[in-house]
């Protein structure tokens, strides 16, 4: 029975070449495969139907999908959009709990490549469970992020309606900013010590993106501690603080001890969404929207 099975498997083969060795020996006719931000091959065999999302982005994109109704887990810190509360939660986003994770049957994981512990992710895949790991680190990688992953819930024409949709607010901006002086900005993502925004980093990138000039780009790394000499050196135009460091006057006041800063003598010290501005996701075209709109007042 065997022996006949293996000689129908290879007359199949060779009336239909096209077909995969996958398809002829067993497996889903519905397989799918993609790689994810690590070069890792992510293959499910039908759309998955009970989804875990390991960061804020992520999970904002299954929603923005709409495929929120699947999502079996998420962090504490997946707070947005509002319905997201309601998905049971794994803990922490850096130590999600592991016992809950697989009590929950994911047939698909979504995870950042930052904050996650590689052997959790090793762990997961040990037991089959497919896990997508999502390193984007500018808005092209998050582009590719939500077409790959809108493949593996069959929800290509909402994916196309987002990429789009960013790419023409994206064009809008670069178009308004050509040609206009780049104002210098600092990147303010921790106060005590200074930490800001270096070359490397997602943030950093919205800076070029939006027609301006880091005053860390030369620091070849993610997210460098600064001192307030190096500040004064640089004297940036702009200084753009996340809210999660500080609200309202309290960002002025990090600052009104350095009034020969430029940024300090003109008002333009801001404080911005820490959850809009570095979730690498689907709002980032609103947070970049925001912070060219800081770096080019007079044009946007």
């Amino acid at each position: 029975m065997a022996l006949r099975g293996f000689v129908l498997g290879l007359l199949m083969l060779s009336m239909y070449p096209g077909m995969s060795v996958e398809k002829v020996w067993g497996q889903s006719a519905n397989r799918l495969c993609v790689k994810d931000s690590m070069e890792a091959q992510v293959c499910v065999n039908d759309t998955p139907k009970r989804i875990v999302s390991l960061a804020p982005s992520l999970t904002e994109l299954a929603f923005e999908l709409g495929a929120g109704s699947s999502l079996v887990g998420r962090t504490t810190r997946c707070n947005f959009p509002e319905e997201a509360k309601k998905v049971p939660d794994m803990g922490a986003y850096m130590k999600p709990d592991f016992e809950k994770l697989v009590a929950a049957r994911p047939d698909l994981v979504l995870a950042p490549k930052t904050g996650i512990r590689p052997e959790l992710i090793d762990r997961l895949r040990n037991l089959k469970i497919p896990v997508y790991v999502d390193d984007s680190l500018n808005i092209e990688d998050i582009r590719n992020v939500i077409i790959n992953i809108a493949k593996l819930l069959g929800k290509e024409n909402q994916a196309t309606q987002i990429v789009d949709d960013m790419q023409s607010r994206r064009d809008r901006i670069n178009e308004m900013v050509k040609g206009e002086k780049k104002a210098t900005a600092l990147f303010v993502v921790g106060i005590r010590p200074l930490v800001v925004a270096g070359s490397k980093s997602f943030l950093g990138s919205l800076i070029r993106e939006a027609g301006g000039v880091n005053i860390a780009e030369s620091v070849d790394v993610e997210y460098p501690k600064f001192s307030i000499e190096e500040v004064i050196r640089a004297n940036p135009d702009v200084i753009l603080i996340l809210d999660k460091e500080c609200h309202g006057e309290d960002c002025l006041n990090q600052w009104k001890n350095h009034i020969h800063l430029k940024a300090v003598q003109k008002n333009r010290i801001h404080e911005l969404d820490a959850d809009l501005m570095s979730r690498p996701g689907v709002r980032t075209i609103e947070g970049l929207e925001k912070l060219s709109n800081l770096l080019h007042p007079a044009v946007l």
